[in-house]
């Protein structure tokens, strides 16, 4: 399905484009796996050397917050990180794939990374190679995502602006894409992204917004090359008299060819009604911001990792009683 712009939105986002529907469906069945469930969502997984599955333990705050998951011998291989503000401790976690031999865990409440080589973790060995603070003194990074080895990009609350790039040392060396100003001071907290996701041969990023149905594709310079808006064209209130508005994308991950969205289009009942975020239907567009298919599942999806070697997303999901975690098998043309 093809874009086509609309110019009365045209003042909200840059080089905006919508659509009203995909021109491929298909249904797909979450396998189970790992027999871990959970009352809170583990969410934030990430994949590393393709069978090993990092994720945040949402089982008992009082034991280790981050557990590593052979796939291939269905078992757990290690687990690290209290919660804490020391060395090796947490208190929020979102994981940065650093380098082929590297983790990041990205502290959004301390504000700071922590490194850990991916080869010492998965003999069993925990301590890390080493943390540094993020920089605040432009507003608060909500995500993080390196894209080469001296710079990263976040997104966040940099007022009025939604993204900043920063230095090898995390500071911020500039921010860009102001809010319009034709929007009310409010309308920054709106302005909420559902995670940055990296292209390194395309040298392109994709960013989903968690709360209307929009994708954004920019340059490593954070220049837009597209927002896509669609299928529902929902879009948060923006005088502030609205309170709940429609759940979009979280989370977003992708390949070299395609970006993954896990979609909701649902409102909260409540302020408190946070399992509508979680959305049942899996988006896929190419990296060109062009529509392709839409995935749709039984369950609510909290957090997807792909897989390409193992043509697998990933996930954990809700039945309805525990959160528990899965996989969806791709398609050919899915990949």
């Amino acid at each position: 399905m093809s874009c086509s712009k609309d110019k009365r939105n045209a003042q909200y986002f840059e080089n905006y484009h919508q659509f009203s529907s995909f021109s491929e469906e298909r249904y797909a069945e979450i396998q189970p796996l790992l027999h871990q469930k959970s009352n809170l969502p583990p969410l934030y997984l990430t994949l590393i050397k393709n069978n090993y599955l990092i994720f945040k333990n949402s089982l008992n705050d009082k034991e280790t917050m981050i557990w590593i998951y052979d796939i291939n011998n269905d078992t757990i291989i290690n687990k690290f990180g209290m919660k804490g503000k020391g060395p090796g401790e947490f208190l929020g976690i979102k994981f940065l794939n650093i380098d082929s031999n590297t983790l990041g865990i990205y502290d959004v409440t301390l504000c700071r990374i922590t490194y850990y080589t991916i080869d010492k973790l998965l003999s069993g060995f925990s301590k890390p190679d080493s943390m540094k603070k993020v920089s605040t003194d432009f507003g608060i990074p909500y995500f993080i995502q390196k894209i080469d080895s001296n710079r990263y990009v976040a997104s966040g609350r940099f007022h009025p602006y939604r993204y900043a790039i920063l230095d090898r040392n995390l500071n911020i060396i500039s921010t860009h894409l102001p809010i319009s100003q034709k929007l009310p001071d409010f309308a920054n907290n709106k302005f909420y992204h559902a995670g940055i996701l990296y292209n390194d041969s395309l040298k392109r990023l994709a960013v989903g917004m968690k709360t209307y149905d929009m994708l954004q594709i920019l340059n490593t310079d954070i220049e837009v090359i597209k927002s896509v808006h669609g299928p529902d064209h929902n879009f948060p209130d923006w005088t502030g008299k609205q309170i709940l508005s429609p759940e979009g994308y979280i989370p977003l991950t992708g390949s070299t060819h395609k970006i993954y969205g896990v979609y909701s289009g649902e409102t909260p009942s409540t302020i408190n009604d946070w399992i509508k975020s979680f959305g049942k239907n899996i988006h896929i567009f190419d990296w060109e911001g062009r529509p392709l298919k839409r995935i749709r599942t039984d369950y609510r999806i909290g957090d997807i990792v792909l897989s390409e070697s193992q043509k697998r997303l990933y996930l954990v999901y809700y039945d309805e009683e525990y959160f528990r975690f899965g996989y969806i098998e791709l398609l050919e043309d899915e990949l």
